[in-house]
């Protein structure tokens, strides 16, 4: 048996698909467009701005469950862009129902 390659992705859940989740439907509401392609998440635009790698926002998706460094990352966005109607839409109540313990 081959040993396992490491793809920089988490494992494909066919049971969900993160582009219909809670989480994602949320980002992609609130998150300023720089961050948003095609009507989903740019996760790599989100790596750059973050310092996260990209399969830590790939967890963060398909998980549905952040980390206390992943609001806070995902609330910098937020306040830090000029764009009219998305500077600080997202905010702490939006994402503490995905807050993991």
């Amino acid at each position: 048996m081959e040993p396992k390659v490491y793809t920089g992705r988490p494992s494909k859940n066919d049971d969900f698909k993160f582009y219909d989740g809670k989480l994602c439907q949320l980002l992609v509401e609130k998150l300023p467009s720089e961050f948003i392609k095609g009507g989903r998440i740019d996760t790599l635009a989100i790596c750059k701005v973050t310092g996260n790698a990209r399969y830590t926002v790939y967890r963060w998706l398909n998980e549905q469950t952040l980390s206390k460094k992943a609001i806070l990352s995902l609330l910098k966005l937020s306040e830090t862009t000029n764009e009219p109607g998305k500077k600080a839409a997202l905010t702490k109540e939006d994402l503490i129902p995905f807050f993991g313990l």
